[in-house]
């Protein structure tokens, strides 16, 4: 008799590690959730012995129906054990119980967030159900992608899918979005702030000016970062490997400094009573007095220097933040392309005739493409909605279209406006992205 009972156990156990491995995951996941549920039950049942700190989902679940928050603990925490151990045991309709269980789980996260306007707890729920569903369809591609997809879903593609709604309203009193009705003419005010965008203010086009100087100071700063950059990253890549580390250790610097920090010190710099200015208008001037009086030059240099170097407020102290801030966001990426690259078809361009400048032109440049691509954008990107620096260093005076963002969700309270800006500098963005891999960079 014990010999059967211990040949049962053991043919229990094997046909357990036979188990689809993704419905094996699926099971232990059930059974974690239903830990899940209990922890969750056992604080809502010793909050006011213990004093925890109360998530949002259980003070929006008190102020709807505090009484049904024992029940559907219980219920969870029966359901997942029950449902993970038939699982685990390969038991009939075991797939079809895990399945109704994650659907009833969605719907009702999405009713609790319908309800309450609560975001986190449904939100964690529906990714969890979500999962358990593609691992019990056996889908071993889309589970594996699943918790980035999800990511992706709801970080990226929810909050854009909200802003283009909240785009199309018009601003009422006190910052508050109406929508006009269902209409022709309705659906023709639906886009008038991005016709806004577009329409004279004054006889100017002041949002337009904006854009252009926006994405001006952004190109110019990706050129620039390229200029430099690229020598310097190629520079770091020909050196010996025990140099390499050290050399892209000091490019990660300034990463160890908050952005901020960084800015404040540019201002200390370039401002009027700044160490650039103390040199120009007290050493500089002086020594150029000194001697003016024998020198029509000096002379000349000596009334240059009298006055400070207008060096803050102005686009150029934006240009040079933006530089010094993106500056490593060109050497790394470009770095990583060179570091791989095959110098021997440098030797063999010019063994066949080639100089030094059409090897670099038709050999060196094509291969490292897309590194440079992959800089430009991640440059280009942030330098386009950049607004820190044009509000400490530009003193106001330099307007970006990141300004402009910040001005009409926070001053000027005009939310749909503002979400129009954003909507179309996403775009811009994603064209950007398309030219990326347009250009080659599925290839690096």
């Amino acid at each position: 008799m014990a010999a059967a009972t211990h040949s049962a156990k053991q043919a229990d156990t094997m046909q357990m590690f036979a188990l689809d491995p993704l419905l094996r995951v699926t099971a232990w996941f059930l059974l974690g959730h239903a830990g899940f549920w209990a922890w969750l039950l056992v604080r809502w049942l010793t909050f006011s012995s213990v004093g925890w700190t109360v998530f949002k989902f259980e003070q929006a679940l008190f102020d709807i129906a505090s009484g049904a928050a024992i029940p559907i603990y219980a219920a969870g925490i029966a359901i997942d054990l029950f449902a993970g151990l038939w699982l685990l045991r390969d038991a009939k309709h075991a797939v079809l119980l895990a399945r109704i269980r994650n659907i009833v789980v969605i719907a009702g996260a999405v009713l609790f967030w319908w309800v309450s306007n609560e975001v986190y707890g449904p939100v964690f729920l529906i990714g969890i159900a979500g999962f358990l569903l593609i691992l019990l369809s056996r889908n071993t591609g889309w589970a594996l992608n699943w918790p980035a997809a999800y990511w992706l879903l709801v970080f990226f593609v929810a909050p854009n899918v909200f802003i283009f709604f909240v785009s199309l309203g018009e601003r009422g009193p006190g910052g508050t979005i109406i929508y006009p009705e269902l209409s022709l003419e309705g659906l023709r005010i639906l886009f008038n702030d991005y016709a806004r965008f577009f329409s004279r203010i004054g006889g100017q086009l002041i949002y337009l000016r904006i854009f252009w100087r926006s994405f001006a100071m952004a190109l110019g700063n990706t050129i620039l970062c390229l200029i430099f950059g690229y020598p310097f990253a190629y520079w770091i890549a020909r050196q010996s490997e025990k140099w390499r580390g050290t050399l892209i250790f000091l490019v990660m610097i300034p990463f160890w400094t908050n952005g901020l920090v960084r800015v404040y010190a540019w201002m200390l710099l370039l401002r009027d009573t700044g160490l650039i200015n103390n040199i120009w208008t007290s050493t500089l001037h002086e020594q150029a007095v000194a001697l003016s009086a024998n020198s029509a030059f000096f002379a000349r240099i000596a009334q240059m220097t009298a006055e400070p170097l207008p060096l803050l407020f102005n686009n150029f102290a934006v240009f040079v933040g933006l530089l010094y801030g993106f500056f490593p966001f060109v050497v790394l990426p470009l770095y990583s392309n060179l570091e791989k690259l095959d110098w021997s078809l440098l030797e063999a361009a010019s063994d066949l005739g080639a100089n030094s400048f059409r090897s670099t032109m038709r050999v060196l440049l094509p291969l490292s493409m897309p590194g440079i691509v992959a800089a430009s954008i991640l440059v280009f990107i942030p330098s386009l909605g950049s607004f820190v620096v044009p509000t400490l260093m530009g003193g106001g005076k330099v307007t970006m279209l990141g300004n402009l963002l910040q001005q009409q969700f926070l001053t000027s309270r005009d939310w749909p406006f503002g979400s129009a800006i954003g909507f179309m500098m996403m775009l811009i963005m994603l064209a950007a992205i398309m030219l990326y891999f347009r250009a080659g960079g599925e290839r690096n």
